[in-house]
């Protein structure tokens, strides 16, 4: 068991190297959104995104649903994807219940030892507003892979979708 949870981003030549690290809950999801964004939208080329899930103890919907998300954006920018690389037992288990292992690429694959991993920004100012959204979005791209997915968060789609209306 990993005692920090995190989430670590290093970069070599056009790929991006993401660690996730420990419990992986919407928390760590909004600022790796965030700023994964921002990189992806300032470049001008990526190969591929590779995220490590060899010390992930457990990940929640939201954190799953915002890598689907990682994917489009990805291969709709730059025709890249992201690769879910070295899953633990669990992780693997819950990408699986999830569908997810359709959607994504996920692979046994060494991560180049040169790397040199940061900590993404934990303290980004998110409004509690985009918070729900990024929630909403996520789990919204969750549905959209089985038919499953969509009746397990119909009615949290639904309560999102009116707390974002009534704010």
């Amino acid at each position: 068991m990993v005692e920090n949870n995190r989430i670590l981003i290093g970069c070599k030549e056009n790929s991006i190297y993401l660690m996730a690290e420990g419990h992986i809950t919407a928390n760590l999801s909004f600022p790796l959104r965030e700023d994964l964004y921002k990189k992806i939208s300032t470049l001008k080329f990526i190969e591929n995104i590779f995220m490590d899930l060899s010390k992930t103890d457990y990940m929640d919907s939201t954190f799953m649903g915002l890598l689907v998300g990682i994917e489009r954006k990805l291969f709709s920018t730059f025709k890249a994807h992201l690769y879910v690389i070295n899953p633990t037992e669990i992780a693997n288990k819950l990408l699986k219940s999830m569908r997810m292992d359709i959607f994504l690429k996920i692979e046994e694959k060494p991560i180049p030892s040169d790397i040199e991993f940061s900590i993404f920004d934990e303290n980004i100012e998110i409004s509690e507003n985009e918070r729900t959204k990024i929630v909403l979005v996520a789990h919204k791209d969750l549905s959209s892979l089985s038919e499953e997915n969509a009746k397990r968060f119909k009615a949290l789609e639904d309560i999102l979708e009116k707390q974002i209306k009534d704010k």
